[in-house]
């Protein structure tokens, strides 16, 4: 009996300290969006947001004038902020000619707004509202 009795306890103190620590995963939907150019260009890629994933991004422009590139954006879910879902995501961008830059930033995202993440004179990097993935408990 006092074996049994035990053997309930450990178990109950082993399933308390799992879900210790836990973190809930992201509440809210959206997308990465890759915009041309400009915000709001219409061409550029997308890729669903979720708790993590990466999207890669170009434009050959076939004019001498400009200069062709591509990007590579990776973002994985950092925690719950009060309203907020909160990402890290690393920015690579590449001219053709060979340099590069990279940054990496922590942002908040509500599901509603839209969040210009990264920016530059070919690329603008943002985060769009879409469905919400799961009530906020």
């Amino acid at each position: 009996m006092v074996k049994a009795m035990l053997a309930s306890w450990v178990m109950l103190g082993l399933v308390v300290l799992a879900g210790c620590g836990k973190t809930d995963g992201p509440r809210f939907g959206g997308r990465v969006v890759s915009h041309v150019d400009a915000y709001g260009s219409g061409t550029g890629g997308e890729a669903n947001l979720g708790a993590e994933g990466s999207m890669n991004s170009g434009f050959e422009y076939g004019n001498a004038s400009k200069a062709d590139w591509t990007s590579q954006v990776k973002w994985r879910f950092v925690s719950r902020d009060g309203a907020h879902d909160v990402y890290r995501l690393d920015w690579t961008f590449r001219l053709a000619a060979g340099a590069s830059v990279s940054d990496t930033k922590k942002v908040t995202f509500d599901g509603v707004e839209s969040v210009k993440v990264f920016s530059n004179e070919w690329q603008v990097v943002s985060i769009e509202p879409g469905a919400i993935v799961r009530d906020a408990q």
